[in-house]
């Protein structure tokens, strides 16, 4: 993967590093008070340490060169980005639109395989927030709205 992500322009490519960095940090603001705790920062670092050893294996070169950078990116990120979470989500959105446009350059099942692979930080993520309801009134009501909240954060991408 990383071979392909070489041939694009220096900001895209950057953007691309990025992505899980700016994905976690997007659900900290949905989900959160619009800044990143320790224990999500460390959370985070172990999902994509798993990622890139048990990840699809066409995609472990993405994520163990994005692992060299991802603490530095995210903690950047996090005091480079807007403190409100409505304008930090609307900034997130607006750095990973080129991401997006890329992702659907790529052959369709490669495309779709990245992109959920990508997208399993929103639920990583999300679920590493003590959210009371998310723990406990979701799974009391339906599967179906947990569904349609990952829809929606699914539109990032």
């Amino acid at each position: 993967m990383n071979e392909i992500i070489q041939k694009q322009e220096e900001e895209l490519q950057s953007a691309i590093y990025q992505t899980p960095a700016l994905i976690t940090l997007y659900v900290t603001s949905q989900v959160g008070q619009g800044h990143l705790e320790p224990s999500e920062e460390r959370s985070a670092k172990v999902y994509l340490s798993i990622i890139c050893n048990q990840g699809p294996e066409k995609f472990q070169d993405y994520f163990r060169k994005v692992q060299q950078t991802f603490e530095q990116d995210l903690k950047a990120l996090n005091e480079e980005l807007p403190k409100d979470s409505d304008k930090r989500k609307v900034e997130i959105e607006q750095r990973l639109k080129p991401v997006k446009e890329f992702i659907s350059t790529l052959p369709s099942s490669q495309g779709i395989v990245f992109k959920d692979t990508l997208l399993s930080f929103i639920i990583h993520s999300r679920n590493t927030k003590e959210d009371t309801l998310l723990s406990f009134i979701y799974p009391l009501v339906s599967d179906n709205l947990m569904k349609l909240e990952d829809e929606r954060l699914r539109r990032i991408l």
